[in-house]
């Protein structure tokens, strides 16, 4: 039997959850679904900036519905939002926009409210709130568009470049992108300038180095064009990497969680970049907890020619019953290993798979009690009799009962598509739906199988998922402001977290650190004192796994 998966966290591409929901009671088949925003998730937004919300929907009643968004922070609505009006839309599906925005202040906005009213606004029949991490106020650089992938190996001295929107309540600014590893400012870059730019626009920046380094993050920061003062700055997650050979552009042929079949390769396309006079080679290989995973096959590699180019490498488990949880790239000599890294992933391989799911509606989404959550899926199986497949709410991994659903057809082998649904008539809450593929008489489960997804029927509560969820921290106003000698910095948790506070001047050199550290969830007071510092302005700066906030300090002697 395949170990179940679990959630994998991914910033480019997130996985959105559902963090609370209520639902009227009423007769209709109903649903709200398949949520999705125009933004990445983390952004870092200027004032007026939209986020157009996509909503599938299933109405049942002749009068039709509205649908609605609001941004939320802390439990309330953002203050300053703005919104778009509903039409009526009709009884069926269908796909439902609309958007957001924050005209003023400063804020986080960490989650979504979707909802339907009826047309003459006194009902709300389905209603949810979807998790996110929108930081608005009067600078925003987003829209970033790096040049190479995440996990990319840079050959010495190539460029990263990134291209982003960006805009400033200022009359104009400079803009500057430099690399950070784990917090800190990354050694030996080169990196460029910045022109004069005008309050709004598009603009790039690029950095390299010329020997090993590593990135975690770019940090972005926005000055006045005088370079004096620091107006504002942002962490954008990004792992990118420096070495003496390159390989970048990294992709794969399948999901990085997934089940496969021992037949199926998993298939890496990327480009590989050397100098080397010798036969150089490159490989991918499976690995399981840091080692070569048992029954795992590898595609060989002939000379490489020298220079950039486009190749492709697969491995396999070819036997047996294994999780892959990384795949690792290798480069050398038929003899000698001059390079390796992982690329994690979470891959159940064995002799029966299901992949390329499809949900209708799809995660997240609330439905009503009875409403059909329908879905596709591939399958592959060894067993010659054949298979059936059935499937499961789930949550946290335990099964969920009191189901009504389909049967299941014997499934011939090897390979087909199957379809499935489900449905409950209780307050269910769902962060997965466990599949399993059983023999004819049921008496045998060949594969269990957990595929992420968050769906609700009837319920009022929360699905939390602490790696998916990032930690939301609030840097609140120091008092007094100005100040002399000291101010006081309130710091508000949401959960434990490592935390960076830490005062800087306005070109960015660090003052004093005043935590740096593990903090307790809830309200911390620290005390600045600007003993020995000169008169002007400071930035106070809170970093957690949720972000940067900053708060500009005037000491006055």
């Amino acid at each position: 039997m395949s170990r179940p998966c679990r959630l994998a966290t991914r910033w480019g591409c997130p996985v959105l959850l559902l963090l609370a929901l209520l639902l009227a009671s009423t007769a209709q088949a109903e649903y709200l679904g398949n949520v999705t925003f125009d933004q990445p998730i983390p952004s870092f937004l200027p004032h007026g900036v939209q986020v157009n919300v996509s909503i599938d929907y299933k109405i049942d009643v002749p009068e039709g519905r509205r649908v609605y968004v609001i941004p939320y922070t802390n439990g309330s609505p953002t203050p300053h939002y703005a919104v778009n009006g509903s039409p009526v839309y009709p009884q069926g599906t269908g796909t439902a926009t609309g958007y957001f925005r924050i005209t003023q202040g400063t804020a986080v906005v960490d989650e979504v409210r979707v909802y339907t009213r009826d047309p003459d606004f006194t009902e709300t029949p389905l209603e949810m709130f979807v998790p996110v991490v929108y930081r608005y106020g009067p600078h925003g650089v987003y829209n970033v568009q790096p040049a190479y992938s995440q996990h990319s190996r840079l050959p010495y001295d190539t460029s990263f470049g990134m291209t982003f929107d960006y805009a400033t309540d200022q009359p104009g600014c400079k803009i500057y992108a430099r690399p950070f590893n784990s917090g800190s400012l990354e050694p030996g870059y080169s990196a460029s300038g910045s022109a004069d730019l005008p309050p709004s626009g598009s603009y790039n920046q690029q950095f390299t180095f010329a020997g090993d380094a590593d990135v975690t993050h770019i940090r972005f920061q926005v000055f006045a064009l005088d370079n004096s003062t620091l107006l504002d700055e942002f962490f954008v997650p990004w792992d990118v990497h420096w070495r003496q050979w390159g390989v970048y552009d990294i992709s794969l042929n399948h999901g990085n969680v997934t089940s496969l079949h021992n037949s199926q390769d998993l298939v890496g396309s990327f480009t590989f970049d050397h100098q080397e006079t010798q036969d150089f080679h490159v490989w991918m290989w499976s690995i399981q907890d840091g080692n070569y995973c048992p029954g795992s096959v590898y595609q060989g590699s002939v000379a490489e020619p020298t220079g950039p180019h486009a190749i492709t490498r697969y491995t396999r488990v070819n036997d047996g019953t294994e999780t892959v949880d990384a795949v690792r790239f290798i480069v050398g000599t038929p003899t000698e290993i001059y390079m390796q890294f992982d690329i994690p992933v979470l891959i159940d391989y064995g002799p029966h798979a299901l992949q390329n799911f499809e949900f209708i509606p799809g995660s997240p989404a609330i439905l009503d009690y009875g409403e059909h959550l329908d879905m596709t899926y591939i399958y592959l199986t060894d067993e010659a009799p054949g298979v059936r497949i059935y499937g499961r709410g789930a949550y946290q991994e335990e099964a969920l009962f009191g189901m009504t659903s389909a049967g299941s057809p014997l499934y011939a082998a090897p390979s087909g598509s199957g379809t499935f649904w489900l449905t409950y008539n209780d307050d269910i809450i769902a962060d997965s739906i466990r599949f399993q593929m059983v023999s004819e008489d049921q008496s045998l489960t060949f594969l269990e199988w957990y595929q992420p997804g968050h769906f609700i029927w009837g319920a009022s509560g929360h699905v939390t998922d602490a790696p998916e969820i990032p930690v939301l921290a609030d840097l609140g106003l120091c008092y007094p402001n100005p100040f002399n000698p000291t101010t006081t910095i309130p710091v508000s948790l949401g959960r434990d977290v490592h935390v960076k506070l830490a005062v800087y001047d306005v070109r960015g050199r660090l003052v004093r650190t005043l935590q740096d550290g593990y903090l307790a969830a809830g309200e911390h007071v620290f005390t600045f004192r600007g003993d020995g510092l000169g008169s002007g302005a400071y930035i106070c700066r809170l970093e957690t796994p949720a972000g940067i906030q900053t708060q500009r300090l005037t000491l006055i002697k």
